[in-house]
């Protein structure tokens, strides 16, 4: 397997200082330097871990989580490339893994999602979010204030078939306004511009 580290072995072919320090120059995280090494191990090439050496226990990788990790879960599925690209994604969905956790996993190892993959993302969360039900649309001439003041008149103070359930009142209780005084209607239904 090649890998973002591949390039950058030592002289005798193994993952050392060089390459941890050419990592860390081009913004690589921990982990994914840690998974990279972890690669390139599984291949074959050889790592500097000699007692003392960069990559043993007391060096810059101790504690960084590795492919196995609990603390990063999607980093089996790492690119060459140090993050988590399309082929990566398609992987960890084919091994069960929901989208949501794929991308939470990938963020918690270090790792973000190029353009496709994101929008592989992206499209697997739309398809699996319900779209909202619509709401239902207030009815034309729903009557919205008293029902039924003073039966015989409606709201516009017209007179009406006695009992009919569409009166509504007089224009008095309706609006407020004495159907004597017509000469004020303007200003008695004029906005107070201050409520």
């Amino acid at each position: 397997m090649t890998n973002f580290l591949s390039g950058h072995l030592s002289p005798k072919n193994t993952v050392g200082k060089k390459a941890w320090e050419w990592a860390k120059s081009q913004n690589y995280s921990d982990k994914q330097i840690k998974v990279a090494v972890q690669q390139l191990a599984q291949s074959g090439v050889g790592v500097n871990n000699a007692p003392g050496q960069f990559f043993s226990d007391g060096g810059p990788m101790k504690g960084v989580p590795g492919i196995a990790s609990p603390l990063n879960p999607m980093g089996k599925f790492q690119g060459p490339h140090g993050n988590f690209g399309i082929n990566s994604y398609n992987a960890a969905k084919a091994a069960g893994h929901a989208p949501q956790d794929i991308y939470a996993g990938a963020s918690a190892g270090g790792m973000f999602l190029p353009e496709g993959a994101m929008n592989q993302y992206l499209a697997d969360i739309a398809a699996a979010t319900p779209a909202p039900a619509p709401l239902p649309l207030p009815l034309p001439g729903t009557q919205t204030g008293q029902a039924n003041v003073g039966a015989g008149y409606n709201s516009l103070g017209i007179k009406t078939k006695v009992g009919s359930d569409l009166a509504t009142g007089g224009t008095k209780k309706a609006f407020g306004r004495d159907k004597k005084n017509r000469d004020m209607i303007a200003a008695q239904l004029a906005i107070n511009p201050l409520t």
